[in-house]
């Protein structure tokens, strides 16, 4: 017994150490400003609608009242600024539809991560619309608005907005035409969760096939630890120990700044997703789930290789799943580079013979070109083949990454062309120290230069409804 309550003691020595380190760390944050403190009035929560048509009615009300004081020249939150017109005077902060000119073939439902907008869908929702589709793409509540607006939301708001998006794509889509969800990072994780209550809840909108792209299917585990780091936030002095970052806010369609509650949110709806797996495994309903396209980078900040493996395509059975996974560039000769846990992890899926889904590779055709192939094993297989593809490394990049996913290489804010206020075309060289962002912000790819690649799987896949 008394070891029990000495172990009890140093656990909660350990844990209380862990608080005070960190809201003491914290107070080196830089200084929060209005968009960190002012958390937006009127935003929609679980229970505050019943349709769609009601959630964007609460959307338009919140965006009428959102604070602009800043004055800093590139900040969303001064009027002034460029960022601020791309930000307030486009429609992609808050959930948008495309509509198709005459009756819709089908309909898409997207969903973007955490802290981004409705805009990170808007290259795949007009390759739906292409396809003569319907396209909603989502806000998740505590979006496109300020970063304060992700310190009191939680992952059932995040399902709730899902779940009335997805009754209202359906019906656009009308009776016996496709209905199919896709998303990125935390949007992925969500769409799955949705499908995979469709199994046991008719009331719930099963799509047909699934898009996801760096599904946030697993975090890491230290982000249980986000569950007491925040304690002492009530303290003056403390406030800033609710944020892991505190930046300055000059993306429009993205928070730089990012709270302690965001990663306690995507953490519990990991847990939820990898238990709902469970329960429907021991159902024996899995075998139910709408076919998944998954989009994958080997090298990942957020998400590995094997948390999409072993947390959902290889818990499928068979059917017609997919991984598509990028490589890094062999042609830049940064292999030893590369942290080797994730060239590791592509060895040891390629020599995974027998996966339950098939598995394609979008890597270089030679050590010395920086033209790029698919190399496909069908499910159940261990043959390859090979098909050259009319897209090729850019100069100097070395992997295509998280954030980059969603973007073609022509977007006009991430894009890698330079012109007008193009983020991802930034490079800056000069002094450490001497911007107050990171350089390290700007040598992280914005957008996926084998764009194309997606979208040829978009038409490929709905082509066969």
């Amino acid at each position: 017994m008394k070891v029990v309550l000495w172990l009890l003691f140093l656990a909660a020595a350990v844990l209380a150490t862990i608080v005070v380190v960190f809201a003491l760390q914290s107070r080196r944050l830089p200084d929060l400003q209005a968009w960190h403190t002012a958390i937006p009035q009127g935003e929609f929560h679980e229970g505050d609608a019943t349709t769609f048509a009601e959630y964007q009615a609460i959307e338009k009300q919140l965006f009428a009242r959102l604070p602009l004081a800043d004055t800093q020249r590139f900040s969303r939150y001064n009027p002034n600024s460029i960022v601020a017109r791309l930000a307030l005077e486009t429609p992609y902060n808050r959930s948008f539809e495309i509509i198709p000119p005459g009756e819709p073939r089908g309909a898409a439902l997207l969903v973007h991560g955490l802290t981004d907008s409705p805009y990170a869908m808007r290259a795949l929702g007009e390759a739906f619309a292409r396809q003569g589709y319907y396209v909603l793409a989502l806000r998740l509540p505590g979006h496109g608005t300020v970063p304060a607006g992700l310190v009191d939301v939680t992952w059932q708001d995040w399902y709730a907005a899902v779940l009335l998006a997805a009754r209202h794509a359906k019906a656009k889509a009308g009776m016996g035409k496709p209905f199919v969800a896709g998303g990125h990072s935390t949007g992925a994780a969500l769409v799955t969760l949705l499908s995979l209550r469709a199994l046991s809840d008719p009331e719930v909108p099963r799509p047909q096939r699934l898009y996801l792209l760096s599904p946030a299917i697993g975090i890491s585990p230290f982000a249980r630890l986000t569950n007491v780091v925040s304690l002492l936030a009530f303290l003056p002095g403390l406030e800033k120990s609710r944020w892991l970052d505190v930046l300055p806010e000059y993306d429009p369609y993205k928070y730089n700044s990012f709270p302690v509650n965001a990663a306690r949110q995507i953490y519990a709806l990991t847990q939820v997703v990898q238990g709902t797996l469970d329960e429907e495994a021991k159902r024996k309903r899995l075998d139910r789930m709408p076919g998944i396209t998954a989009f994958q980078s080997i090298v990942d900040a957020t998400i590995t290789v094997p948390a999409v493996v072993n947390g959902l395509l290889g818990r499928l059975p068979p059917k017609e799943h997919e991984l598509v996974l990028f490589d890094i560039n062999r042609n830049e000769n940064l292999e030893g580079w590369i942290a080797p846990g994730r060239l590791e992890d592509l060895e040891k899926l390629r020599a995974a013979v027998h996966l339950p889904f098939r598995l394609t590779l979008i890597a270089n055709r030679a050590h010395d070109t920086r033209a790029v192939a698919a190399y496909t094993r069908e499910a159940g297989a261990s043959a390859v083949n090979v098909e050259d593809l009319a897209y090729q490394w850019p100069v100097g990049v070395f992997s295509v990454g998280h954030v980059s996913l969603p973007f073609p290489a022509d977007d006009p804010v991430y894009g890698l062309n330079p012109g007008g206020f193009n983020l991802g075309a930034l490079s800056p060289r000069g002094e450490a120290g001497a911007l107050i962002v990171a350089p390290g912000t700007f040598e992280r790819l914005r957008a996926n230069p084998f764009w194309g690649v997606i979208e040829a799987k978009v038409v490929q896949t709905e082509r066969s409804f």
